[in-house]
Formats: C-alpha cells, sequence, structure tokens
C-alpha cells in the first residue's frame, strides 16, 4: 500500500493531501453543498498533536473550492512557501492552502448541520465509537441498530422523519446518518437525540437504541459523546449546528501520525457480508478514488 499512496499523495515528491481530496470532492457538491468544510492537520512533536481549522478563523470554505486545485496548483505547494507564490494564486486557492497545509498530514470535515448554534437540523449523524474494541463489534451494533431503526419506522409515528439511512466507514468505525424529510428545530436534538444516563420520563430515540442493543450483545454498550473504554458508544453528539463531522467519501483517518484507513459509504451488501471489517481495514487510496464514482451512489443510502 505504501507505493499506492505515494502516487496519490506525493504528486510531486511531497506529501499533499489536496491531491487525493480534489479526486473525490465532485462527487460530494451535493452531499456537502451550503455546509462549511473543515480541517484537521497533525503536527508531529507538538505539545497539542493536531489543529482544527474551521469557518470563523480563517474564512470560509466550501466544497466547490476544490475546483480550484489543478496540477499547477499542487506543483506549486511541493516545495514552496505560501509566501513565495501568494500573488500567483487567488483567494480560494489561498484558502485551501491554508486549510490543507502542504506536507502535513490533514483529515476533511464539515459542519454537520452549518456553522454556529441554533440552525435548523436537517441529517443526523451518529458515531458508533469503538474504544479499545475491535471494529467486529461496532458492525454488529450497526447493524443492530439498522434493524432497529426499521422497526421504529414501522411503530412510532415520529421516525417517519427519517427520509433514507445511510451508513459509511469511517477508516476506523462505522457511522450512520439519518436524512430527514423535513428540517427540524435545534431543540430536535435535545427531545429526540440527547442520550441519558439515568431513568427518564420519555426516552430520546438513543435512550431506546441503547436499552435494546444491550440487550442482544454479550459486550457494553452506552450512549452520549464521551469515549469509554472496552464500550461501544452510540454518540449523536455531533448532529446539532456547530458541530463537526468526517467526510464520508476519501477522508484520511490519522492514528499515530500515520495512514489508519480512509473513508467510504456503504451498501447493505457491503454491511451484512461477514468478511467486511478485514476488506474495509485494507482498502487502498487507489481503490477509492478508482471507485470514487461508484461508491458515492450510497452517499444518501445504503439500499
Amino acid at each position: 500500500m505504501a507505493s499506492e499512496k505515494a502516487d496519490i499523495l506525493k504528486p510531486y515528491g511531497e506529501l499533499d493531501v489536496l491531491g487525493l481530496y480534489s479526486e473525490v470532492a465532485p462527487y460530494l457538491e451535493a452531499f456537502l453543498k451550503g455546509r462549511e468544510i473543515a480541517s484537521k492537520t497533525w503536527v508531529p512533536k507538538a505539545k497539542v498533536p493536531y489543529f482544527l481549522n474551521r469557518a470563523g478563523k480563517l474564512g470560509e470554505l466550501w466544497i466547490e473550492d476544490f475546483n480550484h486545485i489543478d496540477n499547477e496548483f499542487l506543483q506549486s505547494r511541493a516545495n514552496r512557501h505560501l509566501s513565495e507564490v501568494k500573488n500567483q494564486l487567488n483567494e480560494r486557492q489561498i484558502l485551501l492552502w491554508r486549510y490543507f497545509v502542504p506536507r502535513k498530514y490533514s483529515e476533511f470535515f464539515y459542519a454537520t448541520n452549518g456553522k454556529g448554534e441554533g440552525k435548523l437540523i436537517d441529517r443526523i449523524f451518529i458515531d458508533i465509537d469503538r474504544t479499545n474494541l475491535p471494529p467486529d463489534k461496532s458492525l454488529e451494533v450497526t447493524r443492530l441498530l439498522l434493524e432497529e431503526m426499521e422497526r421504529q419506522r414501522e411503530d412510532y409515528e415520529d421516525f417517519e422523519l427519517v427520509e433514507s439511512i445511510a451508513v459509511y466507514w469511517s477508516g476506523s468505525s462505522f457511522h450512520v446518518y439519518c436524512f430527514l424529510s423535513r428540517p427540524q428545530p435545534p431543540k430536535f436534538y435535545e427531545e429526540k437525540l440527547q442520550f441519558h444516563s439515568g431513568r427518564v420520563l420519555f426516552e430520546s430515540w438513543t435512550d431506546m437504541w441503547v436499552r435494546k442493543i444491550r440487550q442482544k450483545v454479550s459486550f457494553k454498550i452506552t450512549g452520549g459523546h464521551e469515549k469509554r473504554d472496552n464500550y461501544i458508544v452510540i454518540d449523536p453528539s455531533q448532529t446539532p449546528s456547530g458541530k463537526l463531522a468526517r467526510v464520508p467519501l476519501g477522508c484520511l483517518h490519522i492514528r499515530n501520525f500515520e495512514i489508519d484507513g480512509i473513508s467510504i459509504p456503504l451498501s447493505e451488501n457491503i454491511i451484512y457480508d461477514d468478511d467486511i471489517v478485514e476488506w474495509l481495514k485494507n482498502l487502498t487510496l487507489e481503490y477509492v478514488v478508482k471507485n470514487a464514482e461508484s461508491l458515492s451512489k450510497h452517499l444518501w443510502s445504503f439500499k
């Protein structure tokens, strides 16, 4: 896989993630339209191992801005500093340069339901976190969650809001998205998605999912936003506006300053393939770029 990485990530001899991200960007335009782009850049040997760039600090970056990436731009980033070539670049290229620093690994994020607090919610993002547990456990929970959502669609009128469901491999675990037929006010998160660790009069959807899935697995399950060792955590906390989500196609997953995986949308056949985890762990960047168009067909639905 090392030589394949080098072809995509070192187009002119130096590490540059923008070559990869420019390849998948055209297939993400509808999915990310109107949602601010963010990046997570890793810095070895720094006191804080990474920094976030997002709208508000540098200015707003959009998925359409990736159309400004070309070979000349990538070549200028290989061995020059921004100050040396700034007058040769347009405003969007300068912003791309600042968000995705050359010669560093950057992960590709976006504002799930827009930047700032208090905006409408039109998609639910659920992270199946697997701290210290193998990915096959998070796959088991993902499958059970999908089954519970199907039952919920039949039994609960309010779940009719969910128009479609998609599942993504994050590069390390699984994400489940619910796309809503009508945007909902901010209180929708507190009423339907926020996890309660104790007893409550009215369960949220997450409370119910956790309770029912706990009854079907032999390992520990909880909900909420806190990572817990040896637990699978069903975490919807990145849903409200102002929160960030990993881009579901072509985003590098970095661990210990090395590539640990790459994100892709999943089809129903893949989700229920018993050998899927090993295949996902061994995905190559070449494969994802070559098949980006076909993979993107499952961005909005796993079916």
